[in-house]
């Protein structure tokens, strides 16, 4: 009987378990920043985030999501992008980094050096399950790495077998 009890006990905790996981998704990313407003203009310009509210005035983090103005961002159901107010003195972390899926990492990369951006190394093409992606690494203004990667046409996400 107690090990009745126990299976049963373990089944009902790997159910919950499991449909908690299941509510689980990717709520924001939140990047530092020296000026708030300058940084959040560059991710308007390279990637067309859209500013949908602030914290502070003059801001020390500016909310950001995807749409085609800000009402319909506002509206939207993206992930947020936050770009906080960095302390004096702290250095951008080397490798926490945003990964923005693009359609044409070229133009992606082009995009990022005319918002104000730099490129580190070169686009390269790396293997992913049965699917090879491009990758660019870029850094914005105030020295955020982010990656960017350009999925096959017809590809919606990364093949994890």
């Amino acid at each position: 009987m107690p090990r009745s009890i126990t299976a049963i006990l373990s089944l009902a905790a790997a159910t919950w378990l499991a449909s908690a996981h299941a509510q689980v998704s990717v709520m924001a990313v939140r990047l530092g920043a020296k000026d708030v407003v300058a940084l959040a203009k560059f991710y308007d310009t390279a990637f067309g985030l859209k500013q949908i509210d602030q914290v502070g005035n003059p801001p020390t983090e500016i909310i950001m999501r995807y749409g085609a103005n800000a009402a319909a961002a506002k509206a939207g159901t993206s992930p947020e992008f936050l770009v906080e107010k960095r302390a004096d003195g702290v250095a951008p972390d080397a490798m926490a980094h945003a990964i923005f899926q693009v359609p044409d990492v070229a133009s992606s990369v082009a995009a990022v050096k005319a918002a104000g951006g730099t490129v580190r190394g070169d686009v390269v093409s790396a293997p992913i399950g049965n699917i090879t992606v491009e990758i660019a690494m870029v850094v914005d203004p105030d020295g955020n790495v982010l990656e960017l990667m350009e999925l096959p046409k017809g590809v919606s996400h990364l093949p994890h077998p």
